[in-house]
């Protein structure tokens, strides 16, 4: 019973997360089709869940808030990897 009761926990912080991420993803994905919308309706769509994706895999929510304080430089070197990428493909990877 301790074992099962470790698992639906872990289960549950997962859940949680799974769900404080993906409001944090929908946040960065508003924020980048407000400045994305010269590529077309569809590309923006596409390169902004592209770059969303990226950028969450990579970084913690806490790393990426931040980089929200940080210069508008600074968060172009540290999200350049998923921009070039996504400049590129429609998809970003396992998506």
């Amino acid at each position: 019973a301790v074992l099962r009761d470790f698992c639906l926990s872990r289960g549950l912080g997962d859940v949680y997360k799974r769900q404080a991420l993906n409001t944090y993803q929908n946040e960065i994905y508003q924020g980048c089709l407000e400045t994305a919308q010269h590529l077309g309706s569809k590309r923006a769509k596409q390169y902004c869940r592209c770059v969303t994706i990226m950028v969450t895999d990579k970084y913690t929510i806490s790393q990426l808030e931040r980089a929200a304080l940080m210069s508008q430089e600074k968060q172009s070197e540290m999200f350049s990897f998923a921009v070039n990428y996504c400049n590129v493909n429609a998809r970003a990877p396992g998506d």
